[in-house]
């Protein structure tokens, strides 16, 4: 998989971030730590209890990627008896100097998105012992010691398509995404490949919103789309996808999100969402390293890793038989059955057809 642009490293870091409307709280203070264990491990450390960090730039309890990351790293932290140290940050300022410290004291550190890219460029040079994984994000350099981990959206929106081409009266379902990148374009791909493979005649219809967190725009290119005949929509336009939500309620019609549950925002026509699983992430990431397989680099991982996965279903709106069809799919592709198209193919893609 090819280095992400900067424009690229935007859209990953809007889209985590869940828009405006997501966050539920906000870091208040520089430096925030919390579930500090003793941070008595050091660079390289070959004692048997290890020290893993995890330091983000976004606030942990989200209700949304975050809380999943860190839901995930607390579980296998103490699964696997890892001293751990959460550090959330809120000042640029003090980004590199805080992850220097950190690293100092570590023998594997997990941070997160675009913002700590730059900064972990410079620390992990430094601390060639300590093990680094940054999520969503690449460096501007490889390096030996730094995996830059990303997902196969395409895989989990497979599975969506299942359930928007069961779920459309009208043949005819609708994706809007964010902008026009790669990472969206995954979701895209993956999701008509789904569609297509219950029925290829029903439609596929996408748009990009061209805005990472216009609620307003969201609602408009939702309504839109309705209006033409969509009834399903797979929407992945990050801080936009509020106002998809307050379309699908106010018109009836059904939506599938991205990334987080849809169901207390959507809870009358929200069918499921699809994404990345960072509770999954994370628990990939510290077993690779407990267990001597890190790998550095660019690495991608969908459904067979546990890093991309639907989220719970409205259950009164999916029936058993389809959510059956969507986990028979999800083990083909686990398999090595089906090979779902990724980013690439989107531009063989014909509108509305």
């Amino acid at each position: 998989m090819k280095s992400h642009p900067k424009s690229q490293r935007d859209v990953s870091r809007a889209r985590r971030a869940r828009g405006i409307a997501l966050i539920a709280v906000t870091a208040a203070t520089a430096l925030t730590l919390t579930a500090c264990a003793a941070g008595t491990g050091t660079a390289g450390s070959t004692t048997a209890q290890k020290t893993i960090s995890l330091v983000t730039a976004q606030p942990v309890n989200d209700h949304g990627v975050m809380q999943d990351l860190v839901a995930g790293y607390d579980s296998e932290t103490k699964a696997k008896n890892v001293k751990k140290n959460v550090v959330v940050l809120s000042d640029p300022s003090t980004y590199t100097s805080t992850l220097d410290s950190v690293a100092a004291r570590s023998d594997m550190v997990i941070t997160t998105f675009p913002p700590m890219a730059q900064p972990l460029q410079q620390v992990a040079e430094k601390y060639p012992h300590v093990k680094f994984v940054l999520l969503d994000a690449t460096l501007t350099k490889p390096l030996p010691n730094v995996q830059e981990l990303f997902f196969h959206e395409n895989e989990s929106s497979y599975l969506a398509g299942i359930v928007a081409a069961r779920e459309t009266k009208t043949n005819k379902v609708g994706f809007l995404g964010a902008l026009k990148q790669d990472v969206i374009d995954r979701y895209l791909a993956g999701f008509a490949a789904g569609v297509k493979s219950v029925n290829p005649a029903t439609q596929v219809c996408y748009a990009y919103v061209g805005n990472l967190s216009d609620p307003a725009l969201g609602k408009q290119f939702a309504t839109t789309m309705y209006g033409q005949g969509v009834d399903v929509i797979h929407a992945a336009t990050a801080g936009s996808e509020v106002g998809v939500y307050q379309a699908a309620e106010e018109l009836h019609k059904y939506l599938i999100g991205a990334d987080v549950d849809v169901r207390p925002f959507a809870p009358n026509y929200g069918l499921t969402a699809a994404g990345p699983d960072f509770r999954g992430a994370a628990v990939l990431s510290i077993d690779q390293f407990l267990t001597g397989q890190f790998k550095n680099g660019v690495q991608s991982y969908g459904l067979k890793d546990g890093a991309v996965r639907l989220l719970p279903y409205n259950d009164k709106l999916v029936p058993s038989s389809v959510q059956q069809e969507v986990a028979t799919a999800k083990q083909s592709i686990i398999d090595g059955k089906i090979t779902v198209p990724d980013d690439k193919s989107v531009a063989n893609l014909q509108n509305c057809s």
